[in-house]
């Protein structure tokens, strides 16, 4: 998922999503006989974000919000329920966020409802009182999407993005500054 493919003909450089990029091979290689070669690029696009915000619940939840750019640079902003309510600069590894950027991409996340919450068949099999809600948003490349997941909501989808989430706590270490 993370990077970019490549085609370097006569010199020049041609970022094309994959599809595009083996038809562009074939095409090039049977018309100007040269053959394309491909190249596998590990950066991420410079936009990718991705946003964490933890909310409030009735039994002392954490609330915080932590957002991870495209060089690794990590924001821990905690509010309520955290060690210290404070705002904190962290990184991560660029790789760590290739696989959070691949995880998004397992539990298609960019095709997940906008809203897991009790109301009005909102992806919720059943729901659990007093739990949270997250909002987790990722940005890369041409895509963005954001999600309001109301913790206790029970099914496969809601259980994804809890997975995910939780991804995304682990990749910045927020235990740490958590109570």
């Amino acid at each position: 998922m993370p990077g970019t493919t490549l085609l370097r003909c006569t010199g020049s450089l041609e970022p094309l999503p994959t599809i595009l990029a083996t038809s562009a091979l074939l095409v090039c290689g049977a018309v100007q006989g040269s053959g394309w070669q491909m190249v596998k690029s590990n950066e991420l696009p410079a936009d990718t974000l991705i946003v964490l915000q933890r909310g409030a619940c009735e039994h002392r939840c954490a609330v915080y919000k932590v957002i991870i750019f495209a060089d690794g640079t990590a924001i821990f902003d905690g509010r309520h329920y955290v060690r210290q309510p404070t705002v904190i600069r962290t990184s991560i590894g660029l790789d760590s966020l290739g696989k959070l950027l691949e995880k998004a991409a397992v539990v298609r996340f960019f095709e997940m409802k906008e809203r897991y919450a009790p109301d009005a068949s909102n992806g919720c099999d059943s729901v659990k009182s007093d739990a949270p809600t997250a909002i987790v948003s990722v940005s890369s490349g041409s895509r963005s999407k954001t999600i309001v997941h109301y913790i206790g909501c029970a099914g496969r989808e809601s259980e994804e993005l809890s997975q995910f989430e939780e991804e995304i706590d682990r990749a910045v270490n927020t235990v740490r500054w958590v109570k």
